[in-house]
């Protein structure tokens, strides 16, 4: 498979990972949302590096390799910013919505509030993943 074909189906990923962590949401599995937000928009980001032609990490935070990419060169730096703030801000909480934190289920941890917090998040990351792949990245 060529980047452009892998960079589509992991963006393609993406959105139907969105889609289990607003399932998650309406049935109240607040944690599972939190986590499936977390986890699309990591596939949306190393998707849309893979359209651009470029190698990340194997790793669960992109955010440097996408500042110091040619995305860079196509988006503005403070949306740029602003993206892989809330990635790593998803990636912060990834731990404790699988896990807990030993004294606490996961199911626990996390309110409504949180996970359409990170809903708007994936939401957001999506848009601008679906706007760059657009504009050049195909």
């Amino acid at each position: 498979m060529t980047n452009r074909e892998i960079g589509r189906a992991y963006t393609e990923d993406a959105r139907i990972i969105l889609n289990e962590a607003e399932a998650s949401l309406s049935h109240g599995h607040y944690h599972r949302a939190v986590r499936k937000c977390q986890e699309s928009v990591e596939m949306a980001l190393k998707g849309l590096l893979r359209l651009a032609g470029i190698e990340y990490p194997k790793a669960h935070r992109v955010g440097r390799v996408l500042l110091e990419s040619t995305v860079a060169q196509v988006a503005s730096a403070d949306r740029l910013r602003e993206i892989v703030r809330m990635a790593d801000e998803l990636t912060d909480a990834r731990e404790e919505a699988f896990c807990g934190t030993g004294e606490t289920s996961a199911a626990a941890l996390f309110t409504r509030e949180d996970a359409v917090d990170a809903m708007a998040k994936g939401r957001h990351v999506e848009q601008f993943v679906a706007e760059l792949a657009e504009r050049g990245f195909r």
